[in-house]
């Protein structure tokens, strides 16, 4: 079995497509996205006050318009009379940095009492741009692997003869699809490294992530996506490749890793509820910041993986059947 593992393992590099979309491109993309988003302004701060303030941030005179745009800054706060009221929606030394400047501030004018400040604290960290690209560059590199490499697996192996070759041999169809998805996790664990490098030394990015949550995202990223490969191989015999660049295309343009999607049309947006990187995305985004619910991270991974299973299952059903 070792041997087979070995032997899959390294046909993954040898294959120039797989290898090409499953870890050189999503590498590519994210230098050349990181990079120009690397001067990018981390934090940003406003504030309401019906007295004067020296404090950094933006201010507005209109309390109901920061109330409106209030999400869009790391902390924004209502001074007024009797309270302050912050909305922190960062977490970060700075932004505790600028509240404790504002509490001063606003004590040495005539607040001499205790000013009671009811934060609104987000118990999860807001990425910033490089570090979206950062964690969706790993993502589509996890999606390309899973999809390329089923196609692969039906596509060239059929072609070559491999398949038939192992028929004789007395391995099992189980036997087999589970040395092939051991391959791909190794393929996989590869391409974080690598992405995980790129992020530690050009761009100084290292997100602090839930292991355990992280790594349910990782093997249900994977058996997710061999078993859309694999659908892709049993609908599109002849041309699952061609579809699956079609659909590599769609991930990048319609996932929001590297561009916006707020701009689309409403029918548009739709379609993104329909692509499974949305939400192996939002999976490793809870393992970094438990933002969505538990249910939901459990309800999404659960999905990806049984989908997998079945597909590779019955994938190796239909590569081991008796040929006419």
């Amino acid at each position: 079995m070792i041997n087979l593992i070995k032997a899959l393992f390294l046909e993954s590099f040898r294959n120039k497509i797989s290898f090409f979309f499953g870890i050189l491109l999503p590498v590519v993309f994210f230098i050349m996205f990181a990079q120009v988003f690397s001067n990018e302004k981390e934090v940003s701060f406003a504030y309401f006050s019906d007295k004067p303030l020296d404090i950094p941030g933006k201010y507005y005179s209109n309390k109901n318009a920061l109330m409106k745009d209030r999400y869009n800054y790391a902390a924004s706060a209502f001074v007024e009379s009797k309270k302050i009221v912050v909305y922190k929606n960062y977490n970060d030394y700075t932004v505790d940095l600028w509240i404790d400047d504002l509490k001063r501030k606003v004590d040495t004018i005539d607040f001499r009492e205790i000013v009671k400040i009811n934060e609104r604290i987000l118990d999860y960290k807001v990425l910033n741009e490089k570090e979206s690209i950062y964690l969706g560059s790993f993502v589509l590199s996890l999606v390309s692997i899973g999809m390329f490499s089923a196609i692969n697996l039906f596509e060239r192996y059929r072609k070559i003869g491999i398949i038939r070759r192992f028929r004789v041999l007395p391995l099992s169809a189980f036997l087999f699809v589970l040395s092939f998805s051991l391959s791909q996790f190794i393929v996989s664990l590869i391409s974080f490294v690598v992405v995980r490098l790129v992020g530690i030394f050009l761009f100084n990015i290292n997100l602090k992530v839930d292991y355990l949550f992280f790594a349910f995202s990782f093997i249900s990223a994977v058996l997710g996506m061999l078993g859309i490969g694999i659908l892709l191989s049993i609908l599109f015999e002849k041309f699952a490749n061609s579809v699956a660049q079609f659909l590599y295309t769609i991930f990048i343009f319609f996932s929001g890793i590297y561009f916006p999607i707020d701009f689309l049309p409403k029918f548009l947006k739709n379609i993104t509820y329909f692509l499974p990187i949305m939400y192996i995305f939002d999976n490793f985004k809870h393992s970094i910041f438990k933002q969505d619910s538990f249910g939901k991270f459990l309800l999404q991974n659960i999905s990806l993986i049984i989908f997998g299973v079945v597909l590779l299952y019955f994938g190796g059903k239909i590569l081991f059947a008796p040929e006419e």
